[in-house]
């Protein structure tokens, strides 16, 4: 019986997983087929998916254009998979390709200063806080629990590699590896909130929503608004490290475990 329910380490289907590689829900379907048998054709395909014999060779001709399978020649046309990591590389590739052709083509998006965006669901979220990162020039503070900093820890890296600024405020530091170089600082955040700032320009404040809540986001370049956050980011660091000071810990560490440089 085919398994197609089995699920990515995401949580997501292979059928759904695959649908971002450009695969139709049926399509998804013969194509797992093909890694479980190795091989099959049309007939053996339709059997398989109890679907017609004409809906089988259709998916497979697509598949084979879209590069997640090969003919096999023979007495009759058999048809087997591209393996799984090669067709994700070569259409991600493709994807790449197609994008730095696009941007070379679009026009210049025309400047909007001191707008206030809505962004919800986690995954759009995480996607702009990603590119808020990797878009910094000089700094970032970063509020957020312990899993979203681990999910972020490629763009940290880089970030800090870059000679960047980074700063972090987490209830949970000794949870996460974070790169050296970065200040860390603990407080209580309550769960799923983030805050975020980058070169003192644009600013990020939500919820990623745990039990239950809806994820939802504000992101604002609006001058205002990014100096009322860096007063109160500036504010939570200060009464986080007067708690470690009462609780004999050393205020503002280094992700090493030293004392930040003075200014940090």
């Amino acid at each position: 019986m085919p398994r197609n329910d089995e699920l990515g380490a995401s949580g997501m289907g292979a059928e759904s997983l695959l649908a971002s590689f450009g695969l139709s829900g049926q399509e998804a379907a013969v194509y797992l087929a093909l890694i479980r048998e190795g091989e099959l054709n049309g007939y053996e395909a339709a059997k398989q998916l109890s679907i017609s014999r004409s809906n089988a060779y259709t998916a497979l001709a697509a598949l084979v254009e879209k590069g997640a399978a090969w003919v096999i020649e023979g007495a009759s046309v058999r048809y087997t998979p591209v393996p799984p990591g090669e067709f994700c590389a070569n259409r991600l590739r493709q994807m790449a390709l197609a994008r730095d052709a696009l941007l070379a083509t679009l026009p210049p998006r025309k400047a909007s200063p001191g707008s206030y965006i809505t962004i919800t669901g986690r995954e759009r979220i995480l996607d702009r806080l990603r590119h808020l990162v990797a878009g910094a020039g000089e700094r970032v503070y970063l509020a957020a629990g312990a899993a979203v900093i681990a999910g972020l820890s490629e763009e940290l890296a880089a970030l800090l590699a870059a000679g960047r600024k980074l700063v972090v405020i987490t209830d949970s530091p000794g949870a996460v590896a974070l790169p050296a170089g970065a200040v860390v600082h603990e407080a209580l955040l309550e769960g799923g909130q983030l805050r975020a700032i980058a070169d003192s320009k644009s600013v990020m404040t939500g919820d990623l929503g745990l039990e239950g809540r809806e994820a939802t986001c504000l992101f604002s370049d609006h001058p205002n608004l990014v100096s009322l956050f860096k007063t109160a980011l500036k504010n939570e660091i200060t009464l986080a490290d007067l708690e470690a000071r009462n609780s004999g810990l050393v205020p503002g560490k280094t992700a090493d475990g030293a004392a930040p440089a003075r200014g940090e």
